[in-house]
């Protein structure tokens, strides 16, 4: 049974921070802004993969719009929340492993220009309307207000974790607020993904954006075979405009839990 189940408000407002459930069988979602697609494909077409547990980061979003939309989650309301204190994440302390290339100057230039960074951790439960077939009875979502490149550092290699599920979505690398293209194969990026202490690597990528799917059918990151597109990710009444697929990892099976 997932420690979702027998969480009570207090444990979440006022107990220690299960940081090991929330990152085993985590979906990281770097460059996020407030899209909810991927939960919902976990939630049904995805759900044998077991994600009930959520990381979004984004520097640029800022913790009082989060707070405008926390009850944006169709068919779910809020049951429990709090503010995370950075030491929570980090228990075990980290220090930054800049990828080659990029010099400590360079990055606190793009990254200190944007929102105060924040941590907010949500429990997220199905409303009565909403059957099993709807989606999990409850989910959790870790929302940081932080790089994506160095939060996946920070809460991956310093825990010993890996995220089961990486989403690269409109990462906004062009004409967006991100300073580095999260989607190229030599990027920094697939870097701090790919150069994990402990050799761990994400089962599958889900991949896409708000353009056509020519535009999104180049993804090449080695040992990853696209194996299902979702339709109408971002709604029925987008004239087709806007493509995500699931890319699946081709090699060993590695265990997250």
């Amino acid at each position: 049974m997932s420690y979702l189940a027998n969480l009570t408000v207090k444990d979440v407002e006022q107990g220690p921070l299960p940081l090991k459930d929330i990152l085993a069988n985590s979906l990281y979602y770097a460059a996020c802004e407030t899209d909810g697609g991927v939960v919902k494909d976990c939630n049904t077409l995805n759900r044998d993969l077991g994600v009930k547990s959520f990381i979004y980061a984004d520097y640029a979003l800022g913790e009082d719009r989060l707070n405008q939309e926390l009850n944006n989650f169709y068919g779910y309301t809020v049951f429990a929340k709090r503010n995370i204190l950075k030491s929570e994440l980090i228990p075990n302390g980290w220090n930054v492993t800049l990828p080659p290339g990029l010099t400590p100057q360079e990055y606190m230039i793009y990254c200190n220009q944007f929102k105060k960074p924040f941590a907010k951790w949500v429990i997220y439960e199905r409303v009565p309307e909403k059957g099993e077939d709807f989606g999990h009875k409850r989910f959790s979502l870790l929302y940081i207000g932080g790089e994506g490149i160095a939060t996946y550092q920070a809460l991956y290699w310093s825990n010993n974790a890996c995220p089961k599920v990486v989403a690269i979505i409109q990462p906004g690398h062009s004409f967006g607020n991100n300073w580095a293209d999260f989607t190229a194969s030599d990027g920094y990026f697939n870097w701090v993904i790919f150069n994990h202490p402990n050799q761990k690597t994400p089962i599958q990528i889900y991949f896409g954006g708000y353009m056509e799917k020519e535009d999104y059918e180049d993804f090449n990151w080695p040992n990853y075979n696209r194996i299902r597109e979702i339709e109408h990710y971002y709604g029925p009444n987008r004239n087709n405009i806007g493509y995500v697929a699931v890319h699946e990892f081709v090699g060993k099976k590695i265990e997250y839990d």
